[in-house]
């Protein structure tokens, strides 16, 4: 049975998984054994040496290990539960794989000047591992193999968008020698080198590339009319590791002055991206500031209307949109602009503050049932520029409001 690689994450369809740990109990007295019958397949779903594992059992344990190369034989002295050794596991992944900046389990391993360096192909963040702990002197002493040297990103991931500069990046060269087939038997095997040749490239290209490709596939997809095909959207962005950021990509893709009716219209398809994935959500608010700063005229009035719709569709949740406007940030466009932005929501920040689940309207004239899809009653509203409540009036900038919704 295959559970999460990271056991704090719920997720059915969290992506990273793993074995559970199986074990068998052999031999009597002082020569009782415990043995991990599948610790090879966990090795490589965690993309660590299976010995790593053992040593760390022992070191937990302070017990005696040995490893039985030739038979696939990783064995612990003593009696030990596989429940037992299931939690140890859990700290050897939280100590040694998992990235403290996104809880990502993409890391990669490097031994340099006796000191063990990780970095994390997910977002680019790199660290150290703890060189007190007593693994640490075996992964020293026996360094993992790294087959192909990872290519320096000299830019944070974080920035590419900074003051609304989307996908600027150029392509390079990546100068790797020609691939050369292995003997095959027929052309299934060559499709299958090839696909998993492309994946390993496209993966070791730069975050900024990787981006480009993700948008470019978007917008393709757009040209041609293959957006309703959600899952192989969903896929390509899993492919090139980018699911999280892709709500950003996709707001610029699909988005123009029609936001509101293009929200509800692509509703499954970002559900599939930012449902219980906070970070996405935070990015697709990302593009929405994007879009309204390139529409400011039509859009930047709507604003509150908007963030209701993310709301109300599900795409966003309350929490995500307080955090949102309660930090302004220059990373997707101008600090100016986003205030501005914020501030011309604060009828809705200030309702999903202070609204009561228990009581049928407040201030705003949004009552509790508004908070289900599709039903608000109408009351008043408040104008952005005096801060005044008033009775709601259709004006030529309201094309859509929170009535109509």
């Amino acid at each position: 049975m295959a559970i999460n690689v990271n056991r704090h994450v719920l997720d059915p369809f969290y992506r990273y998984k793993m074995p559970r740990l199986q074990a068998k109990i052999e031999g009597k007295g002082n020569g009782i054994k415990t043995v991990i019958a599948n610790m090879v397949e966990i090795g490589k779903s965690l993309d660590r040496p299976p010995a790593y594992l053992t040593k760390y059992f022992g070191c937990e344990l302070g017990a005696q290990t040995k490893i039985d190369t030739e038979n696939g034989r990783h064995i612990v002295n003593g009696d030990h539960d596989a429940n037992k050794l299931q939690d140890i596991l859990d700290g050897f992944i939280r100590n040694f794989i998992l990235c403290p900046a996104c809880d990502n389990p993409e890391t990669r391993l490097n031994v340099k000047n006796r000191m063990i360096h990780s970095t994390c192909k997910a977002c680019g963040h790199k660290f150290t591992i703890d060189a007190q702990h007593k693994l640490s002197a075996f992964i020293v002493k026996n360094p993992p193999q790294v087959e192909q040297k990872e290519k320096d990103v000299s830019k944070n991931d974080d920035n590419w968008t900074e003051n609304g500069g989307l996908l600027e990046s150029g392509s390079s060269a990546d100068g790797e020698k020609d691939w050369e087939p292995e003997p095959f038997d027929n052309e299934e095997n060559v499709s299958s080198r090839i696909g998993k040749l492309i994946l390993s490239k496209d993966l070791d290209r730069p975050i900024e590339e990787r981006l480009d490709m993700l948008y470019r596939y978007f917008l393709k997809a757009k040209k041609d009319g293959g957006l309703g095909k959600t899952l192989e959207l969903v896929n390509e962005a899993e492919r090139l590791e980018l699911k999280t950021k892709a709500p950003l990509l996709l707001a610029n893709a699909l988005f123009d002055e029609n936001l509101m009716k293009q929200l509800n219209q692509h509703r499954i398809l970002l559900l599939h991206f930012t449902s219980s994935d906070v970070k996405a959500q935070k990015y697709l608010l990302g593009g929405i500031e994007q879009i309204i700063t390139k529409h400011k005229v039509h859009l930047l009035p709507k604003t509150a209307h908007i963030l209701k719709v993310l709301y109300d569709l599900d795409i966003v949740t309350e929490r995500t949109i307080l955090q949102w406007a309660a930090n302004p940030s220059s990373k997707y466009v101008k600090k100016e602009c986003a205030k501005q932005i914020i501030e011309k929501a604060t009828v809705i920040i200030n309702w999903l503050k202070e609204a009561d689940e228990e009581s049928e309207e407040d201030d705003y004239g949004f009552d509790k049932c508004s908070r289900t899809y599709g039903t608000v009653v109408p009351k008043t509203r408040v104008d952005s520029e005096e801060g005044v409540a008033k009775p709601i009036v259709k004006t030529m900038d309201d094309e859509i409001n929170i009535d109509d919704i």
